[in-house]
C-alpha cells in the first residue's frame, strides 16, 4: 500500500446513497441499543452518523476480518460515551460483533460494554471515556507509525502508510490532556493524523456557550494544524475535506465537523437532554418514521448488510496485498525484517537475567542513575525500547545516550522530548504501546505522577505495556521542599490494579525490578531515588528468590524474632542500621526487603505466612511515604515509620531527622511503644 492509497476515490451516486442508508442504520443501532439498556448516551451516535458512513463504508484502509493487520488505518473514538456509534459501526462493517452484541450493550459481561475498552471489542484501538485521553492515545499512535515508517519504509517499500483518525468531542477538547497532545502533534508535525471534532455546541451539562467562548480554528491552527470546517452531516462536504486534507498532508489536520446532537430524534435533537439519557419509546418510534425505516427493533437492511459483505472482500485484498509487499520487503531486507520481528515479540535474551547482574554498576549510586545504566544497556538489544520525559530527562535519567532525539525531521531517534506535558506524554506512551512495536519509557519526578494518573489508570486498565521512571521518591529530595516532596503517591499508585509498582534498593535490585517490569503484562512504575543508596549485599540474590517474590528476606533472627523490619527502596540500608542497633541491645531481628507489594500478594500462603507470620514478631516498616496500607503487613499493632504530613524545604540530613527517619529515633520509637 502506497501512502497515496489512502486517499479515498471520490463518491458516486449510487455510494452516497449507500452511505445515506449506512447512516440512517447507525441511527436506529444506536436509539434502540441505549433504549434496550435503559443506559448510555445517544446523542453522539446519532450527531455523527454520517462520519461513521463515510468512514466504515469508504474511507478507511482496514480489514475487519484481520484487526490487527499492522498497516491498517486506526479510528480512536476519544468521545467514548458515543460508544453505540463505535459498535454500530464495528457490527456493520464486519468485525467480530453480532446484532446479539449490539443488543446486549451494556450488560454483564457483553463485547459492548458502556465505553469502548480494546480488551474486550475487536476492533476498539484503545479503552476511552475520560475525555481527552483517546485524543492523546491518537497522537502517541501516529508518533509511534511515523517512527516505524522512518524505520522499515524504504524507496519501494511503503509498509507503513496508514492513518490514525480520532472522533473527539466538545468535552475531549475542553479537556487540558488535549492542549497538551495537540501542541505536541503540531510540533512535531504528525501529517498522519486526522482529528475530527463534532462541534455540536453542547455538553452534558448544557450549552456550550455556556462553559466555553474560545475560537478552536485558530487554536489548532496556532498549534501548527491544519484545520478545515464542514457541515458533519453533509457526505459530499465530508468527503471533499478528507480528500483535501489527506492530499500531501504535512501537518496534522482538524476537521470542525458542524453538527446537531441527538440528528434525527424529533423533539429532542440540538437538547443537551439528548446527550447521555435514552430518548424514549415514543420519541424512538417517531424518529423511524421520519426516517422512513420500520418500527421494528434494531433494523437492519439487507442492503446494507450485503454492501459491508461485499466491502470486506476488498478490505481483505488490501492487507493481501500488503503481504505480498511484505514479503518482498522482507526478502530484500533480511536485516530489517529481523529488527521487525524482534520489536513485535519483545524478543529478549533468554540469558538476560545473567547479563543485567553481570552489568557493572559502581556503587553507592542514585536509583535514577542506577536505572539509566540498565536502561541504556538494555537499549542495545532492545530496539522497541524508546524513552521520553516531561522536560526532566537531565533529572530523571530517560535520555538512551546513544541514539538521537526525534523531531519533526529527524524521526529515526529514540528519545521523545515531551516538554511539559506529563498527561499528554502518558496518553501518548498508551497509544505508542498500542502499536505493539514500542516500549515506551517515560520519566518524571513521583510527585508530579499525579498529573499523569488517570493515563496510567486507563493504561492498566488496557495492560498496555509502559515503564514509568519516577525519580525524587521522596521527602529526600530536601531543599526544593514540600512541592517536590511525594508522600501519598506511592499509597495512589499501589491502589491501581494490575499496576506493578516496584521500589527497588541498590544496584541488583534496580536491574530486577526492569527484570519484572519487562516480564510483566501492563504498565510498570519504577520508584527511584535522587540520593545515593549503599549496595547491601544480602539483596545480591537470584530474581526467584528476591524481587521476583515481590518481598524476601535478607536478614534472618538468631532466635525467635522480637522484631520484624520491613524496607524499602533508600529506607531499607535504614532498616539493617536499625537492626544493628537493636541486636546491640540483645534483641532478635528479622530484616525484609519489600520492594513491590503487589509481588508479595501473589505468593503462596505460605511464603507470605513464613515471611511475615506469627513468628516474625513485632512487625516495623519504614518507608519515607504515607503510611496508608502499610497495616495489611505489620497489622494493627505494628509500627509504620512513615510521612503523615507535606515534607519541608531544607536539606536531607534535617529533613531525615525532623520526620523522624534516624536509627536513634526509629529505635526511641520502638522500644518505648
Amino acid at each position: 500500500m502506497s501512502i497515496e492509497s489512502t486517499i479515498p476515490s471520490p463518491l458516486d451516486a449510487a455510494l452516497k446513497q449507500q452511505l445515506a442508508k449506512i447512516a440512517t442504520t447507525i441511527r436506529v443501532l444506536a436509539m434502540d441499543g441505549v433504549q434496550k439498556a435503559n443506559s448510555g448516551h445517544p446523542g453522539l451516535p446519532l450527531g455523527c452518523a454520517e462520519l461513521g458512513a463515510y468512514l466504515y463504508g469508504h474511507l478507511l484502509r482496514h480489514n475487519p476480518r484481520n484487526p490487527s493487520w499492522m498497516n491498517r488505518d486506526r479510528v480512536i473514538l476519544s468521545a467514548g460515551h458515543g460508544s453505540m456509534w463505535l459498535y454500530s459501526c464495528l457490527y456493520l462493517s464486519g468485525f467480530d460483533l453480532t446484532l446479539e452484541d449490539i443488543k446486549n450493550f451494556r450488560q454483564l459481561g457483553s463485547k459492548t460494554p458502556g465505553h469502548p475498552e480494546s480488551l474486550v471489542t475487536p476492533g476498539v484501538e484503545t479503552t476511552t471515556g475520560p475525555l481527552g485521553q483517546g485524543f492523546g492515545n491518537g497522537v502517541g499512535m501516529a508518533l509511534a507509525l511515523k517512527m516505524l515508517a522512518k524505520k522499515f519504509n524504504t524507496d519501494e517499500f511503503h509498509l507503513f502508510s496508514s492513518k490514525v483518525y480520532v472522533l473527539a468531542g466538545d468535552g475531549c477538547l475542553m479537556e487540558g490532556v488535549s492542549a497538551e497532545a495537540a501542541s505536541l502533534a503540531g510540533h512535531l508535525g504528525l501529517d498522519n493524523l486526522v482529528v475530527f471534532f463534532d462541534s455540536n455546541d453542547v455538553s452534558l451539562d448544557g450549552p456550550i456557550a455556556d462553559t466555553n467562548s474560545e475560537d478552536t480554528k485558530m487554536r489548532f491552527r496556532a498549534y501548527n494544524w491544519e484545520v478545515f470546517e464542514v457541515n458533519g452531516h453533509d457526505i459530499d462536504q465530508l468527503d471533499k475535506s478528507v480528500r483535501q486534507a489527506l492530499h500531501h498532508q504535512k501537518k496534522p489536520v482538524l476537521i470542525i465537523m458542524k453538527t446537531v446532537i441527538g440528528k434525527g430524534a424529533p423533539t429532542k435533537e440540538g437538547s443537551y437532554m439528548v446527550h447521555g439519557s435514552p430518548l424514549g419509546e415514543e420519541e424512538i418510534r417517531r424518529a423511524k418514521e421520519q426516517l422512513g425505516v420500520p418500527d421494528e427493533a434494531f433494523y437492519v437492511p439487507q442492503s446494507v448488510l450485503s454492501f459491508f459483505q461485499e466491502k470486506l472482500a476488498d478490505n481483505s485484498h488490501l492487507e493481501n496485498e500488503w503481504l505480498k509487499q511484505f514479503e518482498n520487503w522482507s526478502r530484500s531486507f533480511p536485516e530489517k525484517r529481523k529488527e521487525y520481528d524482534l520489536m513485535l515479540t519483545l524478543g529478549l535474551p533468554e540469558d538476560l537475567e545473567v547479563l543485567l547482574t553481570k552489568l557493572p554498576i559502581q556503587a553507592p549510586i542514585s536509583g535514577r542513575k542506577a536505572s539509566s545504566e540498565v536502561m541504556n544497556a538494555l537499549s542495545t538489544f532492545c530496539p522497541n525500547l524508546i524513552t521520553g520525559s516531561a522536560d526532566l530527562s537531565t533529572s530523571d535519567m530517560t535520555i538512551l545516550r546513544k541514539f538521537p532525539i526525534i523531531s519533526k525531521d529527524h524521526m529515526g531517534g529514540r528519545n521523545i522530548k515531551f516538554g511539559d506535558r506529563e498527561f499528554a506524554m502518558a496518553t501518548a506512551a498508551t497509544g505508542m504501546s498500542q502499536t505493539k512495536m514500542f516500549l515506551p519509557v517515560i520519566g518524571t519526578f513521583l510527585t508530579f505522577s499525579d498529573y499523569m494518573r488517570n493515563a496510567i489508570r486507563v493504561a492498566a486498565l488496557m495492560r498496555a505495556k509502559v515503564i514509568y521512571q519516577f525519580t525524587h521518591d521522596s521527602i529526600f529530595v530536601g531543599e526544593d521542599g514540600p512541592t517536590h516532596q511525594p508522600v501519598e503517591q506511592l499509597a495512589s499508585l499501589r491502589a491501581i490494579p494490575h499496576l506493578l509498582v516496584l521500589r527497588p534498593s541498590g544496584t541488583h535490585e534496580t536491574k530486577m525490578a526492569w527484570l519484572a517490569a519487562l516480564k510483566h503484562t501492563g504498565p510498570t512504575a519504577l520508584i527511584l531515588s535522587r540520593q545515593n543508596i549503599r549496595d547491601l549485599p544480602q539483596t545480591m540474590v537470584p530474581f526467584s528468590e528476591g524481587l521476583g517474590r515481590g518481598a524476601y528476606c535478607i536478614r534472618s533472627e538468631k532466635r525467635p524474632a522480637d522484631y520484624t523490619l520491613i524496607g524499602t527502596g533508600s529506607e531499607l540500608p535504614l532498616a539493617m542500621d536499625v537492626a544493628d542497633a537493636l541486636e546491640q541491645i540483645g534483641k532478635s531481628v528479622r530484616v525484609v526487603s519489600m520492594p513491590s507489594w503487589s509481588l508479595f500478594d501473589e505468593q503462596p500462603d505460605t511464603y507470605k505466612k513464613n515471611l511475615l507470620g506469627p513468628d516474625a514478631g513485632r512487625k516495623i516498616s519504614i518507608e519515607a511515604a504515607s503510611e496508608f496500607g502499610w497495616h495489611k503487613y505489620i497489622g494493627s499493632d505494628g509500627i509504620a515509620v512513615a510521612v503523615e504530613d507535606f515534607g519541608i524545604s531544607a536539606p536531607p540530613s534535617a529533613v531525615a531527622k525532623e520526620f523522624g527517619f534516624t536509627v536513634e529515633i526509629i529505635l526511641d520509637r520502638i522500644l518505648s511503644s
